[in-house]
């Protein structure tokens, strides 16, 4: 009997190999809206997930990152034939997953039918998602989403700036705004040209994972102000405010540059702006601008 679980993330397939469907679908609820039933035919999916391995016979000879971030450590290692470990530890509890060089097939020592380690099922699929994309032009980024018609701005900024509560203000003041994503939504650039911005199963506290996509009409890098502005932003200012808000591995250096190229062609067809801002109508109305 197959037990694999097929979720659509942006247009691109992960399979999830566990010994139960019903107990991993259990401990993720939200990635409900991105299942489907098989995959279409032709179609490869972006990687294979299977837990429950031995990876103690993979040795660390490198260490290629170490982060820290809100209680959470990823260290990255090289092991044999260039492939890579990464191993989350938080809560004093530790687990670890064996990445090919490819990127399309993961094992992991985490158990999917495990309730306690769901928070860590979670984190894994969705860091190495985050980094498989690199190829496809795609990016994760950092992001609040507000849609209207159709039409999407991505609001941008360190923690705490004020994304989400400036997508709450659209949502109070302009009548038709809904809420894309609201931490951490992928942006693809497509053959068309155009750019869509798509909801996954990941969007920080706020739990909004929705199966759907919208065109991408600007970046707003928002900072907090006493007064509201808004500024076009050019050059190396814009190529670093996406760069800045964009997930990938420093260390995989192929996957590093795919994502500069992205963010370059991206940058060719969709404008950045500044805005300082107080939480207030006025900024959403400077905002408002924007979308057609």
């Amino acid at each position: 009997m197959d037990t694999s679980l097929i979720y659509c993330v942006a247009q691109e397939y992960i399979i999830v190999h566990t010994p139960s469907k019903e107990a991993t679908r259990a401990l993720l609820p939200n990635y409900e809206p991105f299942l489907v039933e098989e995959l279409p035919e032709g179609k490869e999916p972006l990687f294979t997930f299977e837990g429950g391995a031995d990876l103690t016979a993979y040795p660390r000879k490198a260490l290629l990152e170490d982060k820290l971030s809100e209680g959470l450590r990823a260290r990255v290692y090289q092991t044999t034939n260039s492939e890579i470990l990464l191993e989350l530890t938080a809560n004093q509890r530790r687990h670890v997953l064996h990445v090919d060089q490819s990127w399309s097939r993961v094992t992991s020592d985490v158990l999917l039918d495990d309730p306690s380690a769901a928070y860590f099922i979670n984190r894994l699929i969705m860091i190495v998602y985050g980094v498989a994309i690199a190829p496809w032009k795609m990016l994760k980024m950092h992001a609040s989403v507000t849609e209207l018609n159709g039409k999407a701005l991505l609001f941008l900024g360190v923690s705490g700036t004020g994304k989400s509560t400036h997508s709450r203000l659209w949502r109070k003041f302009v009548p038709g705004a809904t809420l894309l994503n609201d931490d951490e939504p992928i942006v693809r650039l497509l053959p068309s040209g155009e750019v869509r911005v798509f909801g996954c199963p990941w969007s920080g506290s706020t739990p909004c994972y929705r199966q759907a996509s919208a065109e991408v009409v600007a970046f707003v890098h928002l900072h907090q102000s006493p007064e509201n502005k808004l500024t076009k932003l050019r050059g190396r200012n814009s190529f670093d405010s996406i760069y800045s808000s964009t997930a990938f591995l420093h260390s995989d250096k192929a996957r590093h540059m795919a994502t500069f190229d992205t963010i370059v062609d991206i940058l060719e067809r969709i404008p950045v702006y500044r805005l300082d801002c107080r939480p207030d109508e006025e900024a959403v109305a400077l905002t408002r601008t924007l979308l057609p």
